[in-house]
């Protein structure tokens, strides 16, 4: 009868009711579990929804911020150094813009006055009327008229030839763009008519010889020779005994002043009245500082002028070294 009271085992190797009421309890504390959880508790089923919102809200998060790379500071130096290279350049060539005249490179301040054109011909015209206007006589009658044109005698160019020395030199044959001035006194062969000759006013005239020099060079591009004509001495006058006044037919030598832009570099990288003063003196004014700064930079460029025609029919302004 005890035995009636114990169940069969379970078939197909089912639990027995045990093992099943274990089973039970354990879903029941599974599901509590689940309703403790609340909002927190996530399903281990996809849920289209909740992926589609989570992916939006990847996509809306900022990327994470990069650590600084080690090279960081050293590519800003080099930056700077750059951009500071960069500027420095550039206030250079401001500097250099605004130091500098378009005509020839000529620094601003050189001189207060400059031609209007860097065209040879027409500069020289200019320069040639400015300069001749300032020397004076004592009497206030402009010492010469200027004219400045083409190395070249009734339009035939002239090749200089130049003599080394007085004795023993050699000839130069000297090839170049070249202007030339001539200094006319409007007198007997071009002298100076009015006030007497003196080695003062001849020290004026090549003062004016190196003026009409240092602004062709300064202003003219591409010129290599510079030749300024002197008027010559007028004809000398002698009285004779019986009262009479006899006057010399004979030619007087014609001087030039002759340069190239080396004769003159020191002076054209200088303002023009530290070597030409802005104020023109007379004849018999001319400060002894002066007349020896003048001496220095027009004597070693002071030559006798002649004009000759070779057997080739060329035409040459032949200039010989003054003796002694």
């Amino acid at each position: 009868m005890a035995r009636d009271l114990i169940p069969p085992p379970s078939p197909a190797g089912r639990p027995s009711g045990d093992a099943e009421a274990e089973r039970e309890r354990a879903r029941e504390r599974e599901e509590a579990r689940r309703k403790q959880g609340g909002l927190w508790h996530r399903s281990t089923e996809p849920d289209p929804v909740a992926d589609v919102a989570q992916d939006i809200e990847t996509a809306e998060e900022p990327p994470p911020a990069r650590g600084d790379s080690p090279y960081r500071s050293r590519f800003g130096l080099v930056l700077g150094a750059l951009i500071g290279v960069a500027i420095a350049t550039l206030a250079i060539g401001a500097a250099v813009y605004v130091g500098t005249d378009a005509n020839n490179g000529a620094p601003k301040g050189w001189s207060k006055w400059k031609p209007d054109t860097d065209d040879g011909v027409k500069a020289s015209h200019e320069i040639a009327t400015h300069v001749g206007r300032k020397y004076r006589l004592d009497d206030g009658n402009q010492i010469v008229g200027v004219q400045g044109g083409p190395l070249e005698v009734f339009d035939v160019p002239l090749e200089v030839a130049l003599r080394t020395a007085p004795q023993g030199g050699d000839i130069d044959f000297i090839n170049g763009k070249g202007l030339m001035y001539t200094l006319n006194g409007l007198g007997p062969k071009g002298s100076v008519r009015g006030g007497k000759p003196s080695e003062a006013r001849h020290l004026l005239l090549r003062r004016e010889a190196l003026e009409l020099a240092l602004y062709t060079f300064r202003y003219v591009k591409n010129v290599d020779l510079v030749v300024a004509l002197l008027p010559p001495k007028p004809p000398t006058k002698t009285k004779n005994k019986d009262g009479t006044t006899t006057t010399s037919t004979e030619d007087t030598p014609t001087q030039a002043l002759f340069y190239r832009p080396g004769d003159l570099e020191p002076q054209l990288e200088i303002p023009l009245r530290a070597t030409i003063p802005a104020k023109t003196p007379r004849p018999d004014t001319i400060p002894p500082a002066e007349s020896r700064r003048i001496d220095a930079l027009t004597r070693g460029n002071l030559f006798l002028a002649s004009f000759q025609q070779g057997q080739n029919q060329k035409a040459f302004l032949v200039l010989d070294r003054l003796p002694g």
